[in-house]
């Protein structure tokens, strides 16, 4: 699912971006999941059905995972870029003057961008919540892999995906 979720359009209100990049975590095998020691309050919507959003808080930054295991299997998908396509001028004025270039180019960046914290955990991304995923256009030819990056456990596992520039 990681490398299937670039291209598709990330929607809240008025702002849409392109996800441009994800990483991979592979449920309770994975030391570097969050589910790796088990259901947790904090976990609990990953062990849930696919397609729901798990949003975590890390330091005073959120981030969106997307659950895409069946239910009982806490596998998600970080989202870790997005390039906006809708609503460019509020996310500019929400992340405070910054380089297009860097407006959304971090996990933590494009929840500052589109507005996304922790109220929308558990929601339904596929058209039932406040935050939407919906198909895009791209290439398979355009997705480069490398090892995920950002954790301290796993690193050299290449399950993180993003679209070629």
């Amino acid at each position: 699912m990681a490398p299937g979720l670039l291209g598709a359009m990330l929607a809240h209100g008025r702002t849409v971006g392109r996800i441009t990049e994800t990483e991979a975590y592979l449920a309770a095998d994975d030391p570097a999941a969050h589910a790796y020691r088990g259901r947790t309050k904090r976990t609990e919507v990953l062990f849930g059905r696919p397609g729901h959003a798990y949003v975590y808080r890390t330091r005073q930054h959120h981030c969106l995972n997307v659950v895409v295991q069946q239910e009982g299997v806490p596998g998600c998908v970080l989202v870790r870029a997005v390039e906006p396509i809708a609503g460019v001028d509020l996310i500019r004025c929400r992340r405070g003057g910054v380089p297009d270039s860097r407006l959304a180019d971090g996990p933590a960046k494009l929840c500052q961008a589109l507005a996304i914290d922790m109220q929308h955990y558990g929601e339904d991304l596929c058209g039932e919540g406040t935050v939407t995923i919906f198909a895009g256009e791209r290439k398979p030819s355009e997705i480069v892999t490398t090892p995920r990056i950002g954790i301290s456990r796993a690193t050299d596992w290449p399950l993180r995906y993003l679209l070629a520039t």
